[in-house]
């Protein structure tokens, strides 16, 4: 129950002697709430839940769960004479690279060969991924053929990438070509149904996921992007996982995200490639299949030929 008491900081933030304050405390911070400006105004609302989830925010990377899902399909390969194949779409800073790679090699005493690739664009990533063994491409994600040949690649990442990008068809065409029958395509994006978007709609404000002013463009849930991700049969979700639980702090966010994955902050699919042979912007032919948005790729919106990569 909550209870009334005087505070200095009110006296001179709202100019006001009574608040509330939550009789619990979350790793130090002040959980101080003027009730009637909370109800009366949104912002001190948001504020108050930005207030309590700091420290929280690299837990929307779900780096752990990436690291652990590519090491276990790396050690599945680590008899296997040929290099394995990591390619990262976005790699950024390579970090999940690198924790794949460190991970998988200290769990075994098996002398692994690498081929570490992923896309980036920014001059200074591109620098300090190369320093650390992986060949970056500099191409545009949602028009370019990727560099890679056909059915090469181990693991394909995706992490807080999808979000960005409109083209998400191409997207997956190319991933269906580069991932090889029994591969690993592993997707992290931010939940459009995490608890704190569905409140945030509740109290009629945009969810944070996707919002105009914001390099988000695309939301996706659970289940919208499973049926997505399956179309033409050419990816099977094995496993889901969630990662982050606003608005609350690391050591509540955490076993919130193991138990109700579909409600935290981050979603992230482990996708496994089927045998299936095609291309995934078969989907958009058809006339039972029009969208009227003319996606790259689409009839309506012939992709260039492909090179083939041999």
């Amino acid at each position: 129950m909550l209870q009334p008491r005087p505070s200095s900081f009110s006296d001179s933030a709202r100019g006001s002697s009574d608040q509330y304050v939550f009789p619990f405390d979350v790793h130090g911070f002040n959980l101080t709430v003027d009730p009637g400006t909370v109800c009366g105004d949104m912002s001190a609302l948001r504020e108050f839940f930005v207030n309590l989830k700091k420290g929280t925010e690299h837990l929307n990377y779900g780096r752990e769960i990436l690291r652990d899902w590519g090491a276990e399909h790396a050690l599945k390969l680590a008899s296997r004479d040929q290099p394995i194949s990591v390619y990262d779409l976005g790699c950024g800073h390579g970090t999940d690279i690198v924790n794949i790679r460190q991970h998988a090699s200290i769990q075994t005493t098996a002398a692994f060969r690498w081929q570490l690739a992923g896309i980036e664009n920014f001059s200074e990533y591109q620098k300090e991924c190369k320093s650390l063994g992986i060949a970056t491409h500099a191409v545009d994600l949602e028009r370019d053929t990727y560099p890679g040949k056909n059915a090469s690649v181990d693991i394909l990442i995706a992490n807080q990438v999808l979000e960005h990008t409109k083209e998400i068809f191409w997207i997956f065409s190319e991933a269906v070509r580069l991932v090889r029958p029994g591969g690993k395509f592993l997707v992290g994006v931010p939940n459009l149904a995490s608890l704190h978007n569905r409140l945030l709609l509740l109290f009629g404000e945009q969810p944070t996921a996707q919002q105009s002013l914001s390099a988000h463009v695309r939301g996706f849930t659970k289940p919208d992007f499973k049926k997505f991700a399956e179309t033409g049969g050419f990816f099977k979700l094995t496993e889901f996982r969630g990662s982050n639980f606003y608005p609350f702090p690391p050591g509540i966010a955490r076993p919130l995200a193991r138990m109700f994955p579909t409600l935290a902050w981050g979603a992230f699919f482990n996708l496994e490639r089927t045998d299936r042979r095609g291309d995934f912007l078969e989907c958009l032919s058809g006339d039972e299949n029009f969208l009227e948005t003319p996606f790259y790729g689409s009839p309506h919106n012939p992709a260039r030929a492909r090179k083939s990569r041999k």
